[in-house]
This record gives structure tokens, sequence and C-alpha cells, in this order.
């Protein structure tokens, strides 16, 4: 077996200002005593800040099953968020605690550990690049350059804690195809996104949790508006659209599968980005492209985490196909019917079509996020070890789903 990466460090934090966040942040968990999460957790939050690596179900298992609300929390006091724009923060604690409730824990991959591990990974990529520097002059949102930075890095993570919220773990088609009461109010149109962007600022208005009331107008307005263009974005039946329109702005110099999990030349050019936005359409499509990176991180986590999270997606897609036969469709959706392959068996060929193209993009784009990249190589050559005779593939298979608990037929 390969040996087990160790997590790359992202320093750009100064680490005496983590330290007095660190303390801080243990010491309000200390004299809290609804408190559910050991304070114990704060070190691994600390480690977390500089790693582009977190083990989400293990954060969950330290806090009480609060992994987004600590790790929310968190973020905002250590990127000085809280402090920058006068957040109040009782009021933030309460908004991400309401969130976190959102999900439910029966869902297997959409659930509250899914969603931090989403905002981690957005906040690992602006803390260990320029990325905002980059973006936030492109928006046109004034001449205070830090302080539009920062709105950025605060829409970018509001957007990864709600993106998912009060999913159901089912799709956007089976919402369509059964006539639920979200695709009838929402006009069969990214179904899923525009409920979890709805309620989510359904649940910012309430007094108790509406941590921006403070905001200016038109700052509120500004995250108000990335939140929903990140959200939406990140609806599958637009990824093709959304890469292509990314590389066309790119002049089609980056992205590219390479079969087999090589990683694509781009990654080994020279360090200096070649691409920069210059106007605000340019810049939501590049900040698509991260949010949707993020949304798949898992696929860059070390092996064991990524095959777990895998697993998972699996037992949420074969639960729906089970409420399609049910209502007795007629086609089951493509790897959600038990008696066929399932996500687990697709892994080389989603590598190969989605994931490699759309992290040797955003690569190619931002030097930083070379290192996911790598990882997401790194485990397309995993795959292609399972991926060779059908019976040994099988096999090896089964034993992933035998150690992890999640037999394809329960």
């Amino acid at each position: 077996q390969p040996q087990t990466r160790q997590p790359a460090r992202i320093d750009r934090a100064g680490s005496s200002d983590l330290g007095k966040v660190k303390r801080g942040f243990r010491a309000e968990c200390t004299k809290a005593p609804e408190a559910l999460w050991s304070v114990c957790a704060t070190d691994m939050l600390t480690e977390a800040y500089r790693s582009w690596q977190l083990d989400t179900f293990s954060l969950a298992a330290a806090t009480g099953n609060q992994p987004l609300s600590s790790l929310g929390m968190f973020l905002f006091r250590a990127s000085g968020l809280v402090e920058r724009f006068g957040l109040d923060p009782q009021c933030l604690a309460t908004f991400f605690l309401v969130i976190e409730e959102g999900y439910d824990d029966a869902v297997s991959y959409h659930n509250r550990a899914h969603a931090a591990s989403v905002m981690h990974a957005m906040h690992a990529v602006l803390n260990a690049s320029d990325l905002a520097k980059r973006v936030a002059p492109a928006l046109a949102w004034g001449d205070d350059a830090p302080r539009n930075e920062a709105l950025l890095k605060m829409a970018c993570l509001i957007a990864a804690a709600v993106h998912d919220y009060e999913h159901r773990g089912l799709s956007n088609d089976f919402l369509v195809n059964s006539a639920d009461d979200r695709a009838m109010l929402y006009n069969d149109r990214h179904v899923n996104e525009h409920h979890h962007l709805a309620a989510a600022f359904a649940v910012l208005r309430r007094p108790e949790c509406n941590f921006m009331a403070g905001l200016p107008a038109a700052d509120a307005r500004r995250v108000r508006g990335l939140v929903i263009e990140l959200v939406l974005g990140s609806d599958m039946s637009v990824h093709s659209s959304v890469v292509d329109a990314f590389q066309c702005a790119c002049g089609g110099a980056f992205g590219g599968a390479t079969p087999g999990g090589a990683t694509p030349s781009v990654a080994q050019e020279a360090d200096e980005a070649t691409f920069a936005p210059n106007t605000a359409e340019e810049a939501l499509l590049f900040m698509k492209v991260v949010f949707k990176c993020c949304d798949l991180g898992h696929l860059t986590l070390d092996w064991d985490l990524h095959v777990r999270w895998v697993c998972r997606l699996e037992q949420e897609f074969f639960s729906q196909g089970d409420k399609e036969k049910e209502l007795g469709f007629e086609h089951i959706s493509f790897l959600m019917d038990r008696e066929k392959q399932g996500a687990l068996e697709t892994q080389a060929g989603f590598y190969d079509f989605v994931v490699l193209p759309l992290f040797g993009a955003l690569a190619g784009a931002l030097p930083a996020a070379r290192d996911l990249l790598a990882r997401a190589a790194a485990n397309r050559r995993r795959w292609a070890e399972i991926d060779g005779e059908p019976t040994a593939k099988a096999e090896a298979i089964s034993a992933l789903r035998a150690r992890l608990g999640m037999p394809k037929n329960q």
C-alpha cells in the first residue's frame, strides 16, 4: 500500500494570531454551559486552519455532532471576519447552529459533515492563495480592496455552509419527476439549489440569526448576490457550461483529463498564474469553478476518507433508487439501482471525465490549487488499481463496502 500523504500545510496566517484565536475560542467553549463539544476540538480546528485536509466525521465526533457550526465560528474568528465587520458573535453562532440543524443526519451524503467539509475546502483555497485579491477588483465593489476581499471570503464561507441546507437526499430530477412541492414552487429549475438558498436566507432574516444586520445595505447585497451565484452554480446540470465558459475565458489554456490519473502538465507550469478576471462575469465564473471543486473536495482527501464519502454517496443514490422503484418510475436513475453498478464501480470514469478536467482548469488558473489536482490524480491511480479484471474488481469493491459497513444490499 502506498504511504499516506501528510496533509499539506498552509502558512499564510500568522501563528501568533491563530494561537490567540485558539485560546479565546477555547475560553468561550469552557464558559458556555450549553456547549456540547469538547474543548479538545480546538486543536483539530487549529490544525485544519492551515491544512488542505479535514476529517469532518472526526470533527463531528469531537463536537457533539456540531462540525459545521464549530468550524464556521472558528473560521469567522480566525479569518478576522467577526472583528472586521463587527459581527454579533451570538447571532453568528445561532445562525450556524440553526443551519446545521437543517441538515438531516439520516441523509448519508448531503449532511452537516459534507457542508463542513466544503466550507473547510473553500477556506483552504482562499487561505493558500491570492484568489480574493485577484477576483475582488473585477467584481467592482468599490475602492476599499481589503474590505471587498473580506466580503468575498465571508460570502464564500456562507455559501459553503448553506449550499445543501435541508437537502433530503433526492436529486433535482427525482423532485421534478415526482412532482414534488419544491419542484412545483421553483418551476423545475435548480430545485434543490433554489430551496437551499431561499430557506437559508429565511433563517438569516430572523433577528436572532441575522449576524449581518449591521452591514451596510450595499455590502449585504453583494454578499447575498455572490452566495446565490455560487450555490446555483453547484447544480451539476450546469457543470459543463460553467467549466466550458471558464475555459473560454482562460483562452482554453487550462484543464483536460489525463487517463489513468496522471497529473495534467499544466500543474508543472511556472508559478505565476496566467489568468486574472477582467470583468464581473469572468470573476463569477472563476469563483463558481472554485466552489465546484470544493463541493467535490472529498475527491482530493486521503484515500480512506475519500472512499468513505463515496460509499455514503452510493448509499444515498441507492436509497433514491429504492424510492423510484416504489413510485413505479419507468427508468431508475443512473447509479441508483442496487441491482446494477454503483458509484464505487464508476469512480475511475468520473475522475477522467469530470474531476480531472475540473481540477485541472482550476490548477492552471490558480497555482495554489495544484496540490488539490495532485491529490485527485493520486486517488484516481488508486481506483485504477481496482478497475481491472471484472471478478477481481467486484471482490475489491465488495471489500471496500464491507470494511465501511455499507453493503450494497441492506
